[in-house]
């Protein structure tokens, strides 16, 4: 392998990936990488490259084969463990993902659309009955996110922020390998209990239907059934709060892009508009984590069997060959399908319940608040960048 680059951390501006990731499209689309760990796996940048890493079935997510490019020491402390879905071996991930498909279909999904804007209204009615300035972060997109996580697994609410917590323990590429084994000790712990609970009287949700109808009949085994719901809260809440807030604040700081998004009254408009502002600010900007099996070709460089790959969906969103002024909100744009929730096999799952949740949440926000504003400069914001989900730790808003 050919000297290695830096991987890119040089942020300019907190809704923008870092600049490096444009050079790199331009003069080392697919190059070697130094991460943490001294490994050295190749970065993928351009979006028609990004797209074929994704789709290749050479290329795995399956965590525990060699050269697998762990992000962080909290990444490498689950081995050892049962792998969460979907970090597991091909055949397994497809097993496991056939049983929890028909749970965000969407005929399961669409129907939430009215209990979501309940939820939303509701953590809405708090936060204008609170303080201002209020955190857009702590005092609404948090609180909805996982309010309908929970809702939909069956875990208590009461136990939602104990749950966050551990969950961004884990998240951190600070924690150190001891911490972050801590932490996913004590969610394993917990999931353990919330299927013990649901073998004992199976509930009608989520964690309840796959109980019933798949640990109980011995089609999934309870560590496997476990570390699935772990990864199910942890991939349902985090990944969409941080997006209502960093969507937010795109729109906040694009005052012509905000009056023609509430100007929208077609859904069709207003979920093309999610789509754009997904594409726009990508938040889950870790690249996608793969292994080769085989030898690979991807963009004219050769991968061998047992190299690692970083594909780097926030770079191929933002990529000038694909769409025109990428570095420019355009929530007319035409459309154009963003890697946000990634592609091929490993498609996020939960897309649509992240849809709906998006689209119920920008309508209802800008629609009650229509003087929502900044409370802060946008210097004074203290963005996350040491965690796999770019985000806010406090977005001040007032109206």
């Amino acid at each position: 392998m050919s000297d290695s680059y830096p991987l890119p951390k040089d942020w300019q501006y907190p809704l923008d990936p870092p600049p490096g990731y444009k050079r790199l499209r331009q003069e080392a689309p697919v190059c070697p990488v130094r991460t943490w760990d001294g490994n050295t796996p190749w970065l993928i940048t351009r979006y028609e490259d990004v797209l074929a890493a994704l789709g290749d079935p050479r290329l795995s997510l399956d965590s525990s084969l060699p050269g697998f490019p762990h992000t962080s020491p909290s990444s490498a402390a689950r081995q050892g463990r049962p792998l969460p879905f979907p970090f597991l071996p091909d055949a397994e991930y497809r097993a496991q993902r056939a049983m929890v498909m028909p749970e965000f279909a969407p005929r399961r999904m669409e129907p939430l659309r009215t209990q979501i804007q309940a939820t939303v209204d509701e953590v809405l009615d708090a936060m204008l009955a609170g303080p201002r300035p209020a955190d857009l972060i702590s005092g609404f997109a948090l609180p909805v996110a996982m309010r309908v996580i929970c809702d939909l697994l069956g875990v208590p609410r009461a136990d939602a922020e104990h749950l966050h917590v551990l969950s961004r323990t884990i998240g951190s590429r600070s924690s150190s390998r001891e911490v972050a084994e801590g932490a996913l000790d004590a969610l394993d712990g917990y999931f353990q209990k919330l299927l013990d609970a649901n073998k004992a009287q199976p509930g009608d949700t989520l964690a309840g239907r796959i109980v019933a109808e798949q640990v109980l009949p011995g089609r999934l085994s309870e560590r496997d059934a476990v570390a699935l719901f772990h990864a199910l809260f942890y991939a349902g809440h985090g990944p969409s709060a941080y997006m209502m807030g960093m969507g937010a604040l795109a729109l906040l700081l694009d005052p012509e892009q905000l009056g023609v998004f509430r100007a929208m009254e077609d859904p069709e408009e207003v979920a093309a508009a999610v789509q754009e502002l997904l594409r726009y600010v990508t938040v889950s900007h870790i690249g996608r984590q793969r292994a080769a099996t085989e030898d690979v070709t991807i963009g004219g460089q050769l991968i061998r069997a047992g190299e690692g790959v970083l594909a780097q969906a926030d770079s191929a969103n933002r990529d000038a060959a694909v769409f025109t002024n990428p570095d420019k909100l355009d929530l007319r744009r035409e459309p154009h399908r963003n890697l946000a929730f990634g592609h091929g096999i490993h498609l996020c799952t939960g897309r649509m319940l992240a849809l709906i949740e998006l689209e119920v949440v920008f309508q209802t926000l800008f629609r009650r608040i229509p003087t929502l504003r900044l409370a802060v400069p946008l210097e004074q914001i203290p963005f996350k960048k040491d965690e796999n989900l770019l985000g806010a730790h406090e977005l001040p808003v007032t109206w």
